[in-house]
């Protein structure tokens, strides 16, 4: 497959992602308030939450493994390759087993219903349904150091096309057991059982397409591992920058403005942000493919994949932003019933923050594809941060809409260090760069093998 085909596959099946998210949360939440009750689902939401934490157990070593990986692979080092996997996949799974490990005790010693305040399910049944979730998380663990070796030689789309099948087929299956009325340990068991033959699968299919790969720990090594510690705890700083973003800003507007008006800010947030999937998908598609040119120092098809999906993404923000400030106040009102009424000001400046974003947020693949992303880290949790204060001081003068400037505030500080780091990289004008954002995106020039 050539590059270019590549990246469509790639954003094909990383735009999945969000449309089987959107089915799980328009279909499942009603299937499930309707057969347990407002009062049951709320507990398994409580159950959920205990095992979530297995699943941030690898501390970004899989995403930074498969980035160390596709660069040895273009530079024809396959045996380092395998080196990193084996290395990573040790190193994750011990992670994981030491905090199952914990949970285990916990389930065995502290009565978590009492704790949780779950009155509905007996106690037995809690212990089974996070004992079955907990599994659940581990298995996904697994399936997403599987990826890493799918997105280290060129099978990005088959990975992740993969993974969103799984995804289907476990919430398929919950729809069918809530349908017979199945009660949370079977919903959970299922899931479990799911996604660990989902896994088992990936992993043959793995090994088939590269045949290279070799599994297990002959070639693990303690100093591969270390190497790559540092860049694996910097990644961790753009989920937490996430949540100091989303979650930040809610409880600032919240204890700034009242709760009113977080009803009101965070929808027309959410509204705005419809456009980020498709902008994700496309910086998640080329992010293999960075690695892979940035291992074979191969700085042209470097610079062609930046500045063409840049561009990629750039439009189609400014697209959707066009069609959202044009259908977004009759959106909203039908969204909300009509119970809250759209700040339009502030609305039209978090849609800017989507442009904003879109460039510094592609163009961050490249450091991120070369884990070299440790001082971007830093920026993204100063700028969230940073724009908590900025909302702090705006509110109270400018309403929401001072809140909406302090988000966009930070994007602009994160463009201008991010474009321009990225372009430092790949030995390119930052200027041209810029210019070339308003010419008509092509993949054409993407035709290399």
């Amino acid at each position: 497959m050539t590059v270019r085909e590549r990246l469509i596959a790639g954003t094909t099946a990383a735009g999945l992602g969000p449309l089987i998210t959107a089915f799980i949360q328009l279909v499942s939440v009603p299937a499930f308030m309707r057969t347990w009750g407002a009062h049951t689902y709320g507990e398994w939401l409580l159950m959920s939450a205990v095992p979530t934490y297995l699943s941030v157990t690898d501390m970004g070593f899989g995403s930074v493994a498969g980035n160390d990986m596709a660069m040895r692979i273009a530079a024809g080092d396959r045996a380092g390759a395998v080196e990193t996997f084996q290395s990573t996949w040790v190193l994750v799974t011990s992670l994981s087993l030491f905090f199952a490990a914990v949970v285990s005790a916990i389930l065995l010693t502290v009565p978590l219903a009492q704790y949780l305040n779950i009155t509905s399910i007996p106690p037995t049944q809690v212990r089974l349904v996070i004992a079955f979730l907990s599994i659940y998380s581990l298995a996904s663990l697994q399936s997403g150091m599987l990826l890493s070796g799918f997105r280290s030689d060129g099978y990005y789309a088959l990975g992740t096309a993969s993974i969103n099948a799984m995804r289907l087929v476990e919430n398929v299956a919950t729809l069918a057991l809530l349908m017979f009325r199945g009660e949370p340990v079977c919903v959970a068991m299922a899931a479990a059982l799911i996604r660990s033959a989902g896994t088992v699968l990936l992993y043959f299919v793995l090994i088939k397409k590269l045949s290279w790969m070799e599994t297990g720990m002959g070639r693990a090594s303690l100093r591969r591992a270390k190497e790559l510690i540092r860049p694996a705890v910097a990644f961790t700083a753009f989920p937490a920058g996430n949540a100091l973003s989303i979650q930040g800003m809610t409880i600032v507007v919240g204890c700034t403005l009242g709760p009113i008006a977080v009803a009101t800010f965070n929808p027309m947030r959410t509204l705005s942000r419809s456009a980020y999937q498709i902008i994700d998908a496309i910086k998640n598609a080329v992010w293999p493919e960075l690695s892979a040119a940035y291992g074979a120092r191969n700085w042209p098809l470097a610079r062609k994949l930046h500045r063409a999906c840049c561009q990629v993404a750039f439009w189609l923000a400014c697209i959707a932003v066009i069609a959202l400030s044009i259908l977004g106040p009759t959106i909203f009102r039908l969204w909300t019933h009509g119970r809250v009424a759209m700040d339009v000001r502030c609305f039209y400046i978090l849609l800017a923050t989507v442009i904003a974003s879109s460039l510094w947020s592609t163009s961050s693949a490249v450091s991120i594809a070369a884990n070299l992303h440790e001082h971007l880290a830093i920026l993204y949790l100063a700028g969230t941060a940073g724009s908590l204060m900025v909302a702090l001081f705006l509110m109270p003068r400018f309403n929401m809409a001072g809140a909406a400037t302090a988000l966009l505030a930070a994007d602009i500080w994160m463009g201008c260090f991010v474009i321009r780091g990225s372009n430092l990289l790949l030995n390119d004008n930052t200027s041209d760069f810029m210019r070339s954002m308003f010419g008509f995106p092509s993949l054409r020039v993407l035709t290399a093998r």
